[in-house]
Protein backbone atom coordinates (compact mmCIF):
# COMPACT_ATOMS: atom_id res chain seq x y z
CA UNK A 1 0.00 0.00 0.00
CA UNK A 2 2.92 2.36 0.52
CA UNK A 3 1.52 3.44 3.90
CA UNK A 4 4.09 4.71 6.42
CA UNK A 5 4.17 3.20 9.91
CA UNK A 6 6.05 5.01 12.67
CA UNK A 7 7.60 2.97 15.48
CA UNK A 8 9.76 4.19 18.38
CA UNK A 9 13.01 2.40 19.14
CA UNK A 10 15.96 2.11 21.47
CA UNK A 11 18.97 0.19 20.13
CA UNK A 12 22.18 -0.77 21.89
CA UNK A 13 25.24 -1.79 19.91
CA UNK A 14 28.53 -3.51 20.78
CA UNK A 15 31.56 -4.69 18.91
CA UNK A 16 31.82 -8.48 19.24
CA UNK A 17 34.92 -10.67 19.50
CA UNK A 18 35.10 -11.03 15.72
CA UNK A 19 35.23 -7.25 15.32
CA UNK A 20 31.69 -6.91 13.90
CA UNK A 21 29.18 -4.43 15.40
CA UNK A 22 25.94 -6.13 16.48
CA UNK A 23 22.75 -5.24 18.33
CA UNK A 24 22.80 -6.11 22.05
CA UNK A 25 19.61 -4.18 23.00
CA UNK A 26 16.46 -3.59 20.98
CA UNK A 27 13.27 -2.02 22.40
CA UNK A 28 10.59 -1.21 19.84
CA UNK A 29 7.15 0.27 20.55
CA UNK A 30 4.38 2.44 19.17
CA UNK A 31 2.21 4.78 21.28
CA UNK A 32 -1.33 3.42 21.55
CA UNK A 33 -4.36 5.57 22.33
CA UNK A 34 -7.54 3.77 23.30
CA UNK A 35 -10.63 5.29 21.69
CA UNK A 36 -12.18 7.94 23.93
CA UNK A 37 -15.91 8.38 24.48
CA UNK A 38 -15.62 12.09 23.77
CA UNK A 39 -14.37 13.92 20.71
CA UNK A 40 -10.56 14.29 20.90
CA UNK A 41 -10.76 18.05 20.48
CA UNK A 42 -13.06 18.14 23.50
CA UNK A 43 -10.96 15.90 25.77
CA UNK A 44 -7.58 17.46 25.07
CA UNK A 45 -6.51 19.90 27.79
CA UNK A 46 -4.53 23.05 27.15
CA UNK A 47 -2.44 25.36 29.32
CA UNK A 48 -5.37 27.79 29.22
CA UNK A 49 -7.58 25.11 30.82
CA UNK A 50 -5.03 24.71 33.62
CA UNK A 51 -4.70 28.45 34.22
CA UNK A 52 -8.48 28.81 34.38
CA UNK A 53 -8.77 25.91 36.82
CA UNK A 54 -6.10 27.47 39.03
CA UNK A 55 -7.79 30.84 38.92
CA UNK A 56 -11.10 29.22 39.89
CA UNK A 57 -9.41 27.35 42.78
CA UNK A 58 -7.89 30.57 44.17
CA UNK A 59 -11.18 32.45 43.80
CA UNK A 60 -12.99 29.64 45.62
CA UNK A 61 -10.63 29.91 48.61
CA UNK A 62 -11.30 33.65 48.80
CA UNK A 63 -15.06 33.14 48.39
CA UNK A 64 -15.15 30.64 51.27
CA UNK A 65 -13.19 33.10 53.43
CA UNK A 66 -15.59 35.92 52.56
CA UNK A 67 -18.68 33.84 53.37
CA UNK A 68 -17.17 32.79 56.70
CA UNK A 69 -16.24 36.37 57.63
CA UNK A 70 -19.76 37.56 56.76
CA UNK A 71 -21.21 34.71 58.84
CA UNK A 72 -22.92 33.25 55.79
CA UNK A 73 -23.19 29.57 54.83
CA UNK A 74 -19.50 29.09 54.00
CA UNK A 75 -19.91 25.29 54.07
CA UNK A 76 -22.40 25.47 51.20
CA UNK A 77 -20.07 27.80 49.28
CA UNK A 78 -17.25 25.29 49.78
CA UNK A 79 -19.44 22.34 48.75
CA UNK A 80 -20.46 24.07 45.53
CA UNK A 81 -16.83 24.94 44.78
CA UNK A 82 -15.62 21.41 45.54
CA UNK A 83 -18.17 19.96 43.12
CA UNK A 84 -16.97 22.30 40.39
CA UNK A 85 -13.24 22.00 41.08
CA UNK A 86 -12.59 18.37 42.15
CA UNK A 87 -13.42 15.13 40.33
CA UNK A 88 -15.17 13.46 43.28
CA UNK A 89 -18.19 11.62 41.86
CA UNK A 90 -16.69 11.65 38.40
CA UNK A 91 -13.42 9.77 38.97
CA UNK A 92 -10.93 8.78 41.63
CA UNK A 93 -9.25 11.77 43.29
CA UNK A 94 -5.77 11.54 44.81
CA UNK A 95 -5.63 14.30 47.44
CA UNK A 96 -2.88 14.87 50.00
CA UNK A 97 -3.57 18.20 51.77
CA UNK A 98 -0.82 20.40 53.16
CA UNK A 99 -1.37 20.09 56.89
CA UNK A 100 -3.13 16.74 57.10
CA UNK A 101 -1.38 14.55 59.69
CA UNK A 102 -3.25 11.53 61.05
CA UNK A 103 -5.32 11.34 57.88
CA UNK A 104 -2.93 12.45 55.14
CA UNK A 105 -5.02 11.17 52.21
CA UNK A 106 -8.59 12.25 51.43
CA UNK A 107 -10.27 9.84 49.00
CA UNK A 108 -13.85 11.14 49.40
CA UNK A 109 -15.56 14.47 48.92
CA UNK A 110 -16.53 14.58 52.61
CA UNK A 111 -12.93 13.97 53.68
CA UNK A 112 -11.80 16.86 51.50
CA UNK A 113 -14.58 19.13 52.79
CA UNK A 114 -13.48 18.54 56.38
CA UNK A 115 -9.99 19.72 55.47
CA UNK A 116 -11.21 22.88 53.76
CA UNK A 117 -13.96 24.04 56.16
CA UNK A 118 -13.00 22.24 59.38
CA UNK A 119 -14.23 19.12 61.14
CA UNK A 120 -16.44 21.14 63.50
CA UNK A 121 -18.37 22.60 60.58
CA UNK A 122 -18.67 19.11 59.06
CA UNK A 123 -19.49 17.53 62.43
CA UNK A 124 -16.91 14.81 61.79
CA UNK A 125 -15.00 13.68 64.88
CA UNK A 126 -12.67 11.57 62.74
CA UNK A 127 -10.72 14.71 61.91
CA UNK A 128 -11.00 16.41 65.32
CA UNK A 129 -7.79 18.14 66.30
CA UNK A 130 -6.53 17.91 62.72
CA UNK A 131 -8.83 19.90 60.43
CA UNK A 132 -9.24 23.55 61.44
CA UNK A 133 -10.43 24.61 57.99
CA UNK A 134 -7.66 25.49 55.55
CA UNK A 135 -9.94 27.54 53.28
CA UNK A 136 -10.84 29.81 56.21
CA UNK A 137 -7.29 29.75 57.58
CA UNK A 138 -8.50 28.58 60.98
CA UNK A 139 -10.79 31.63 61.11
CA UNK A 140 -8.27 34.23 59.91
CA UNK A 141 -9.09 33.83 56.22
CA UNK A 142 -7.08 34.41 53.05
CA UNK A 143 -7.16 37.65 51.07
CA UNK A 144 -5.17 36.42 48.07
CA UNK A 145 -3.98 33.21 46.41
CA UNK A 146 -1.34 33.41 43.69
CA UNK A 147 -0.15 30.45 41.61
CA UNK A 148 3.46 30.38 40.43
CA UNK A 149 3.84 27.40 38.09
CA UNK A 150 7.22 25.76 37.84
CA UNK A 151 5.98 23.70 34.89
CA UNK A 152 2.79 22.71 33.07
CA UNK A 153 2.60 19.39 31.25
CA UNK A 154 -0.44 18.85 29.01
CA UNK A 155 -0.86 15.27 27.78
CA UNK A 156 -4.05 14.97 25.80
CA UNK A 157 -6.95 14.26 28.16
CA UNK A 158 -4.89 15.05 31.27
CA UNK A 159 -2.57 17.81 32.46
CA UNK A 160 -0.23 18.32 35.39
CA UNK A 161 1.06 21.45 37.08
CA UNK A 162 3.86 21.79 39.63
CA UNK A 163 4.91 24.93 41.46
CA UNK A 164 4.22 27.14 44.45
CA UNK A 165 1.15 29.04 45.53
CA UNK A 166 1.38 32.00 47.85
CA UNK A 167 -1.45 32.57 50.34
CA UNK A 168 -1.89 36.01 51.93
CA UNK A 169 -3.27 36.07 55.47
CA UNK A 170 -6.43 38.25 55.51
CA UNK A 171 -5.62 39.74 58.96
CA UNK A 172 -1.84 40.18 59.09
CA UNK A 173 -0.94 40.27 55.41
CA UNK A 174 1.70 37.61 56.01
CA UNK A 175 2.46 35.45 52.98
CA UNK A 176 2.68 31.67 53.21
CA UNK A 177 4.32 29.68 50.42
CA UNK A 178 3.14 26.11 49.75
CA UNK A 179 4.38 23.68 47.11
CA UNK A 180 1.90 21.83 44.90
CA UNK A 181 1.38 19.21 42.25
CA UNK A 182 -2.03 19.22 40.56
CA UNK A 183 -3.45 16.76 38.05
CA UNK A 184 -6.41 17.76 35.88
CA UNK A 185 -8.75 15.82 33.60
CA UNK A 186 -11.85 16.57 31.57
CA UNK A 187 -14.82 14.74 33.05
CA UNK A 188 -17.80 13.15 31.30
CA UNK A 189 -19.72 16.42 31.44
CA UNK A 190 -16.91 18.18 29.57
CA UNK A 191 -15.66 20.16 32.60
CA UNK A 192 -12.04 20.22 33.73
CA UNK A 193 -11.60 19.04 37.31
CA UNK A 194 -8.78 18.16 39.70
CA UNK A 195 -7.98 14.45 39.85
CA UNK A 196 -4.71 14.78 41.77
CA UNK A 197 -3.68 17.33 44.40
CA UNK A 198 -0.51 16.98 46.48
CA UNK A 199 0.28 20.00 48.61
CA UNK A 200 3.17 20.36 51.04
CA UNK A 201 5.08 22.94 53.04
CA UNK A 202 8.16 22.53 55.22
CA UNK A 203 6.41 22.33 58.58
CA UNK A 204 7.82 23.23 61.97
CA UNK A 205 5.78 22.35 65.05
CA UNK A 206 5.47 25.90 66.34
CA UNK A 207 3.13 25.84 69.32
CA UNK A 208 5.40 28.24 71.20
CA UNK A 209 6.46 30.39 68.25
CA UNK A 210 4.47 33.42 67.10
CA UNK A 211 2.96 33.12 63.60
CA UNK A 212 5.26 35.77 62.13
CA UNK A 213 8.44 34.14 63.39
CA UNK A 214 9.84 32.73 60.16
CA UNK A 215 13.44 33.94 60.24
CA UNK A 216 16.42 31.73 61.15
CA UNK A 217 16.75 33.73 64.37
CA UNK A 218 13.21 32.79 65.38
CA UNK A 219 13.75 29.15 64.45
CA UNK A 220 17.27 28.33 65.67
CA UNK A 221 17.18 24.93 63.97
CA UNK A 222 16.56 26.42 60.51
CA UNK A 223 19.47 26.12 58.09
CA UNK A 224 20.67 28.70 55.59
CA UNK A 225 22.85 28.53 52.49
CA UNK A 226 25.59 30.11 54.58
CA UNK A 227 25.42 27.13 56.96
CA UNK A 228 25.97 24.81 53.99
CA UNK A 229 28.92 26.83 52.69
CA UNK A 230 30.49 26.85 56.16
CA UNK A 231 30.05 23.08 56.50
CA UNK A 232 31.61 22.51 53.09
CA UNK A 233 34.55 24.75 53.92
CA UNK A 234 35.09 22.86 57.18
CA UNK A 235 34.96 19.51 55.35
CA UNK A 236 37.58 20.59 52.82
CA UNK A 237 39.81 22.00 55.55
CA UNK A 238 39.51 18.73 57.49
CA UNK A 239 40.74 16.72 54.48
CA UNK A 240 43.78 19.00 54.18
CA UNK A 241 44.43 18.88 57.94
CA UNK A 242 44.41 15.06 57.94
CA UNK A 243 46.82 15.08 54.96
CA UNK A 244 49.16 17.52 56.73
CA UNK A 245 49.16 15.50 59.95
CA UNK A 246 49.93 12.31 58.03
CA UNK A 247 52.76 13.92 56.07
CA UNK A 248 54.28 15.24 59.31
CA UNK A 249 53.97 11.75 60.82
CA UNK A 250 51.65 13.02 63.56
CA UNK A 251 48.44 11.44 64.92
CA UNK A 252 46.40 11.84 61.73
CA UNK A 253 43.87 9.30 63.02
CA UNK A 254 43.20 11.53 66.02
CA UNK A 255 42.83 14.56 63.74
CA UNK A 256 40.37 12.62 61.57
CA UNK A 257 38.37 11.42 64.57
CA UNK A 258 37.99 14.98 65.87
CA UNK A 259 36.94 16.22 62.43
CA UNK A 260 34.45 13.37 61.97
CA UNK A 261 32.79 14.20 65.28
CA UNK A 262 32.42 17.83 64.23
CA UNK A 263 31.36 17.19 60.63
CA UNK A 264 29.20 14.05 60.65
CA UNK A 265 26.08 13.34 62.71
CA UNK A 266 27.19 9.93 64.00
CA UNK A 267 25.99 9.75 67.59
CA UNK A 268 23.34 12.40 66.93
CA UNK A 269 21.17 10.46 64.49
CA UNK A 270 21.32 8.21 61.45
CA UNK A 271 23.95 8.98 58.83
CA UNK A 272 23.59 7.77 55.23
CA UNK A 273 27.11 7.57 53.80
CA UNK A 274 28.16 6.06 50.46
CA UNK A 275 31.85 6.88 49.89
CA UNK A 276 33.35 7.32 46.43
CA UNK A 277 35.61 4.28 46.14
CA UNK A 278 33.92 1.88 48.57
CA UNK A 279 33.33 -1.47 46.84
CA UNK A 280 32.62 -4.52 49.00
CA UNK A 281 31.25 -2.27 51.76
CA UNK A 282 29.57 0.57 49.86
CA UNK A 283 27.59 1.90 52.83
CA UNK A 284 29.07 3.10 56.11
CA UNK A 285 26.41 3.33 58.85
CA UNK A 286 28.80 3.74 61.81
CA UNK A 287 31.51 6.22 62.70
CA UNK A 288 34.06 3.39 62.76
CA UNK A 289 33.13 2.38 59.22
CA UNK A 290 33.49 5.98 58.03
CA UNK A 291 36.82 6.43 59.81
CA UNK A 292 38.23 3.38 58.04
CA UNK A 293 37.34 4.90 54.69
CA UNK A 294 39.01 8.23 55.47
CA UNK A 295 42.22 7.05 57.19
CA UNK A 296 42.49 3.46 55.91
CA UNK A 297 41.68 -0.03 57.13
CA UNK A 298 45.24 -0.58 58.37
CA UNK A 299 45.30 2.59 60.49
CA UNK A 300 41.99 1.54 62.05
CA UNK A 301 43.23 -2.06 62.45
CA UNK A 302 40.02 -3.26 60.86
CA UNK A 303 40.42 -6.36 58.65
CA UNK A 304 36.84 -5.98 57.40
CA UNK A 305 38.00 -3.17 55.10
CA UNK A 306 41.42 -4.59 54.25
CA UNK A 307 42.22 -4.17 50.56
CA UNK A 308 39.34 -1.72 50.17
CA UNK A 309 40.12 1.33 52.29
CA UNK A 310 43.44 2.98 51.40
CA UNK A 311 42.58 6.16 53.30
CA UNK A 312 40.78 8.67 51.10
CA UNK A 313 41.66 11.66 53.28
CA UNK A 314 45.37 10.90 52.90
CA UNK A 315 44.96 9.92 49.24
CA UNK A 316 46.59 6.56 49.85
CA UNK A 317 49.64 8.37 51.29
CA UNK A 318 49.95 11.02 48.59
CA UNK A 319 47.69 13.57 50.30
CA UNK A 320 45.49 16.37 49.03
CA UNK A 321 46.65 19.97 48.67
CA UNK A 322 43.26 21.51 47.91
CA UNK A 323 39.54 20.71 47.95
CA UNK A 324 37.13 22.99 46.07
CA UNK A 325 33.32 22.65 46.18
CA UNK A 326 31.31 23.60 43.10
CA UNK A 327 27.64 23.43 44.00
CA UNK A 328 25.19 22.63 41.25
CA UNK A 329 22.35 23.48 43.62
CA UNK A 330 21.67 24.06 47.30
CA UNK A 331 18.16 23.29 48.56
CA UNK A 332 17.39 24.58 52.06
CA UNK A 333 14.27 23.12 53.63
CA UNK A 334 13.93 24.48 57.14
CA UNK A 335 15.68 22.05 59.48
CA UNK A 336 17.56 20.27 56.68
CA UNK A 337 19.50 21.25 53.60
CA UNK A 338 20.86 19.41 50.57
CA UNK A 339 23.71 20.25 48.23
CA UNK A 340 24.60 18.61 44.93
CA UNK A 341 27.60 19.28 42.76
CA UNK A 342 31.24 18.45 42.16
CA UNK A 343 34.32 18.80 44.34
CA UNK A 344 37.78 18.99 42.86
CA UNK A 345 40.66 17.38 44.79
CA UNK A 346 44.24 18.43 44.00
CA UNK A 347 46.91 15.80 44.67
CA UNK A 348 49.72 17.05 46.91
CA UNK A 349 52.56 15.41 45.01
CA UNK A 350 51.63 15.89 41.33
CA UNK A 351 49.08 18.70 41.36
CA UNK A 352 46.70 16.49 39.38
CA UNK A 353 43.03 17.37 39.84
CA UNK A 354 40.37 14.73 40.46
CA UNK A 355 36.68 15.59 40.03
CA UNK A 356 34.10 13.75 42.14
CA UNK A 357 30.32 14.21 42.17
CA UNK A 358 28.48 14.58 45.48
CA UNK A 359 25.16 14.87 47.26
CA UNK A 360 25.28 16.07 50.86
CA UNK A 361 22.47 16.34 53.39
CA UNK A 362 22.86 18.57 56.44
CA UNK A 363 20.90 18.92 59.69
CA UNK A 364 21.25 20.95 62.85
CA UNK A 365 21.84 18.61 65.79
CA UNK A 366 20.58 18.97 69.35
CA UNK A 367 23.78 20.81 70.36
CA UNK A 368 23.05 23.46 67.72
CA UNK A 369 25.82 22.40 65.33
CA UNK A 370 25.25 21.67 61.65
CA UNK A 371 26.43 18.20 60.68
CA UNK A 372 26.29 15.88 57.67
CA UNK A 373 23.44 13.36 57.80
CA UNK A 374 23.72 12.21 54.17
CA UNK A 375 26.79 11.89 51.95
CA UNK A 376 26.78 10.17 48.56
CA UNK A 377 29.97 10.53 46.57
CA UNK A 378 30.74 9.00 43.17
CA UNK A 379 33.14 9.22 40.25
CA UNK A 380 32.74 7.73 36.77
CA UNK A 381 34.82 4.57 36.77
CA UNK A 382 36.29 2.80 33.74
CA UNK A 383 37.24 -0.84 34.34
CA UNK A 384 40.64 -1.71 32.87
CA UNK A 385 40.46 -3.75 29.64
CA UNK A 386 41.90 -7.16 30.47
CA UNK A 387 41.46 -9.24 27.32
CA UNK A 388 44.46 -9.53 25.02
CA UNK A 389 42.37 -8.94 21.91
CA UNK A 390 40.67 -5.91 23.39
CA UNK A 391 44.03 -4.47 24.47
CA UNK A 392 45.51 -4.83 21.01
CA UNK A 393 42.57 -3.10 19.37
CA UNK A 394 41.53 -0.82 22.22
CA UNK A 395 41.10 2.12 19.86
CA UNK A 396 39.43 0.26 16.99
CA UNK A 397 37.01 -1.32 19.47
CA UNK A 398 35.46 2.10 20.11
CA UNK A 399 32.16 2.70 18.33
CA UNK A 400 31.35 5.75 16.27
CA UNK A 401 28.10 7.29 15.04
CA UNK A 402 29.01 5.92 11.60
CA UNK A 403 29.03 2.37 13.06
CA UNK A 404 25.49 2.94 14.30
CA UNK A 405 24.29 4.34 10.96
CA UNK A 406 25.80 1.34 9.16
CA UNK A 407 24.16 -1.09 11.60
CA UNK A 408 20.80 0.64 11.18
CA UNK A 409 21.12 0.56 7.39
CA UNK A 410 21.94 -3.16 7.55
CA UNK A 411 18.94 -3.83 9.83
CA UNK A 412 16.57 -2.06 7.45
CA UNK A 413 17.99 -3.89 4.44
CA UNK A 414 17.57 -7.19 6.30
CA UNK A 415 13.85 -6.50 6.86
CA UNK A 416 13.37 -5.80 3.14
CA UNK A 417 15.41 -8.86 2.16
CA UNK A 418 13.30 -11.13 4.36
CA UNK A 419 10.16 -9.66 2.77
Amino acid sequence: SGDDVTVQYTFGYKRCGDGNVRICLHHSSVPYQAPDSLNSSLTALSEIDVHQAQKAWGNAIKAITKAHQQKQDFVAVAAKAAGELYGYGHCDVLFKPTKATKNPFRPTGADAMSYFVGCDAMKDDKFKGEDAGFAINGGRGWSEVAFDNHMLDCRGATAHAMGEYIFTDAISGDKVTVEYTFGYKRCGDGKVRICLHHSSVPYQAASTVPPKATSPAAFPDLLTENDVHEAQKAWGNAIKAITKSHQQKKDFVGVAAKAAGELYAYGHGNVLFKPTKATKNPFRPTAGDAMSYFVGGEAMKNDKFKGEDGGFAINGGRGWAEVVFRNHMIDVRSATAHAMGEYIFTASDTGDEVTVQYSFGYKRCADGKVRICLHHSSVPYQAAITSKAATSVSITALLTENDIHEAQKAWGNAIKAIT
